[in-house]
């Protein structure tokens, strides 16, 4: 276990203005409160190696070449012989890549997300140069490879194209390799006979393009094709098609036909090797060992070592090449991990490059009950506790990409993509992977999920909201009952919707859906709904849409008004829970964009929301918004003190948020009346005055100063109301008008 400490941390105190509202100093009223941000900077750095490419140097010198997750992103540069790290390439405005090569005139080019852009890396200069995007509108590049004269190729998605790059022609758009489809997700390139092939998710599509005349055809065998269980890596070696499937199954087809060679195999690595040098044999991983097929004969198996025991990878291989005869590959995104094997001898060894750790982008942020703060990094899976009080950040382990936390009893749940599972972790036990935390089940293989990303506590059960695995459409509700440790999955709660948001009113549990299915997919539904789930006999009701046209609900609870307050794409809602009856709408700044966007009930009765990088803190009687933050605020949550957390986050010219490594606090001002009296209208001993309620600066409804209380006599009530209503009045909070309706009701009054 490594322990992180922090960059010092910084307060910068904000002013938060409510309303228009100016109280002037005689009025002896409160002054508008003030909150604070504080940067506990990056929780934790990490290595994730996405994938290697074995070239030279700027001398021809042998070099690994490694795309890294960061902010930004990176390549580093690795000498495979005296394992010493000798670069690291940054990648402006990036958070990692899925592409790396080396064109035949040395450059190394790398393919990036969230914005999509080619990278030009020259290894004589190290100088690192922009190339910007291929397509327009691409979120993610895939599968670089090198053809002839400089010139590199790769896809797309979500548009699902295939571009080209020269230094003397710049970029060229092939366009999309499959209507509707969105993965280009790997492509393989024969320059002599200027044929490319194209992986397309997650219909199920190998598409055969002619560079030449721009002609594609569909050369996926037919019974394969619309399995979600699509084409993912893709390698043209010894004039075979090597093609791993999503799911991990392998093919060797012929080219040009489709026509299958090989199958009943898997592949674990990211495709396959090149031709070795003696001409016939390719070598990939299959699970954790290192696996060969012979082109001469089309059989395949393991590679076995002098004494004929299987060679061990450890983990599925990210690169491959050969020096001296021999296999080198990257092993494993996480670890550093690299093996070497020679064919001549079976003599093997596996050991560690000198990859640089990254910060890397929070993932997810949760709060337990005893204060600390955990974040989850993004794809890494890397879990770290920060202790607030010393601002030191702990890194305690891998559990894989949490896209969804929830709390019982201490125990921390946790929703781990891509294969659906929920584990359970103790924080109070040491953290020790596949025992704390230990998984209680997986939804993937039978229920079709791969993200976990709603939890709602029940009191006796967890219910955990999930959506599709690519290519599939219907989420999924789980109930995990406490006491058995048995979990019932009900599917389609909302046909064709994911189930992404959960809260629990009364004995009521209220979830939202998203019209979005699995990864590749284009929505069937047309709009988010609500449902509810009688907790006592299990009935579910579709309760219809809160704002019509939206695409997802992707945060509920219950509000401080007793109703169920819910965010759906860029609009507050208020619905009443007995009657199902929308109260209130209200549009919000900024935009929907395709993220978990939260809402929170602070214990000062005011609701705080996250939504498309704005801090926002509604008003629970006026519905007035009041923007906290413009910028860089995502993934929301809040602790029992009322303090909220979230990521940093810089948005691109794409609209995708990158630079998401630092975690930040919002302490909201002190209240001044905790517990504050909502009712609508200010109410004076029972006589309700029709004077709407409303908040003083620092925290204080009209009602809590007109609280009722005993009085001697009722001159004492008049007197009291009296007083409180001409200060009021005197800070800009009442009107005259308002007064005069007040002292009436206080008149009226038995008090």
């Amino acid at each position: 276990m490594r322990r992180f400490l922090l960059a010092a941390t910084s307060s910068v105190a904000l002013l938060l203005p409510v309303g228009a509202v100016a109280v002037p100093a005689a009025a002896a009223e409160p002054a508008p409160p003030v909150g604070t941000v504080t940067d506990f900077g990056v929780q934790s750095t990490a290595l994730t190696v996405f994938e290697g490419h074995l070239g030279t140097d700027a001398a021809g010198q042998p070099a690994w070449y490694g795309v890294q997750m960061g902010t930004p992103g990176v390549v580093a540069m690795v000498d495979p012989v005296d394992r010493t790290h000798r670069a690291t390439f940054e990648l402006p405005d990036s958070s990692g890549g899925w592409g790396i090569t080396q064109s035949d005139d040395g450059t190394v080019y790398a393919g990036s997300y969230p914005n999509a852009h080619v990278y030009r890396i020259d290894p004589a200069t190290s100088a690192v140069t922009d190339l910007g995007a291929p397509v327009a509108g691409q979120t993610v590049l895939y599968g670089f490879r090198p053809g002839r004269d400089g010139r590199i190729y790769g896809g797309t998605y979500p548009g699902s194209h295939v571009f080209s790059y020269s230094p003397t022609e710049g970029f060229r758009d092939y366009g999309s390799m499959y209507p509707g489809q969105h993965y280009a997700i790997d492509v393989a390139v024969d320059s002599d006979r200027e044929v490319l092939w194209a992986a397309v998710g997650t219909g199920g599509h190998l598409i055969r393009l002619d560079l030449r005349t721009g002609e594609k055809r569909d050369i996926w065998p037919a019974e394969l094709q619309g399995d979600v269980n699509h084409p993912y890596d893709i390698n043209l070696v010894g004039g075979r098609l090597f093609v791993k499937r999503s799911k991990l199954q392998a093919l060797v087809l012929d080219p040009d036909t489709g026509a299958v060679l090989a199958d009943n195999f898997t592949i674990s690595s990211r495709g396959t090797s090149g031709l070795a040098p003696d001409g016939r044999t390719v070598y990939f991983t299959s699970g954790t060992s290192l696996w060969h097929y012979d082109v001469a004969t089309d059989t395949l198996g393991p590679v076995r070592d002098a004494g004929g025991a299987e060679v061990r990878s450890g983990g599925p291989g990210v690169g491959f090449g050969f020096l001296d005869g021999r296999l080198h590959a990257l092993i494993g995104n996480y670890f550093g991990d690299a093996l070497w094997y020679d064919p001549t001898t079976g003599a093997n060894e596996r050991f560690k490059l000198p990859f640089p750790h990254q910060p890397i982008d929070i993932n997810n942020i949760t709060t337990a009950p005893d204060g600390r703060v955990y974040t989850n990094l993004y794809i890494n899976g890397n879990l770290s506790a920060l202790d607030p009080a010393t601002g030191t950040a702990t890194n305690l382990g891998r559990i894989g990409q949490a896209d969804g936390f929830g709390w019982h009893d201490g125990i921390m749940y946790q929703g781990v993509y891509p294969n659906a599972s929920v584990h359970a972790y103790d924080p109070n036990k040491p953290f020790r992977a596949g025992t704390n935390p230990r998984e209680l089940f997986r939804l993937q293989a039978d229920h079709g999920q791969n993200r976990p990303v709603a939890f709602a506590d029940a009191g006796t059960a967890m219910y955990i909201g999930s959506t599709p695995d690519y290519g599939m459409f219907g989420g999924a509700l789980t109930r995990y009952d406490y006491t058995t440790g048995q979990h019932t999955v009900q599917r389609d709660i909302i046909p064709d919707q994911g189930v992404i948001s959960l809260a629990v009113v009364g004995d009521t549990l209220w979830g939202g859906s998203s019209i979005n299915g699995g990864g590749g997919t284009t929505p069937r539904a047309t709009e988010a709904r609500l449902f509810t789930v009688d907790l006592d006999t299990g009935a579910v009701t579709d309760r219809g849409v809160p704002v019509p046209g939206a695409s997802s609900v992707t945060s509920l609870a219950a509000g401080p008004d007793g109703r169920l307050w819910g965010l759906a794409d860029n609009t507050l809602f208020v619905v009443d829970p007995i009657s199902g009856a929308l109260v209130r709408r209200v549009t919000l700044p900024g935009r929907y964009g395709g993220v978990q966007d939260d809402l929170f009930v602070n214990p000062d009765e005011h609701v705080y929301v996250s939504l498309d990088g704005y801090l926002l803190r509604v008003d629970p009687l006026s519905y007035a918004v009041t923007v906290l933050r413009d910028a860089g605020t995502y993934r929301l949550t809040q602790d029992r003190q009322g303090d909220l957390w979230f990521r940093s986050g810089v948005k691109g010219n794409n609209n995708a948020v990158q630079y998401g490594a630092r975690l930040l606090r919002y302490a909201p001002p002190a209240d001044a009346c905790p517990g504050s009296d909502l009712r609508v209208t200010v109410i004076v001993d029972g006589v309700d005055s029709g004077v709407a309620n409303r908040y003083r600066p620092d925290g204080c409804t009209v009602n809590d100063l007109i609280r009722e209380q005993d009085h001697a006599t009722h001159e004492a009530l008049m007197e009291h109301v009296t007083a409180v209503t001409r200060a009021l009045v005197d800070a800009g909070i009442l009107t005259r008008t308002d007064r005069v309706a007040i002292i009436s009701a206080a008149a009226r009054s038995d008090g």
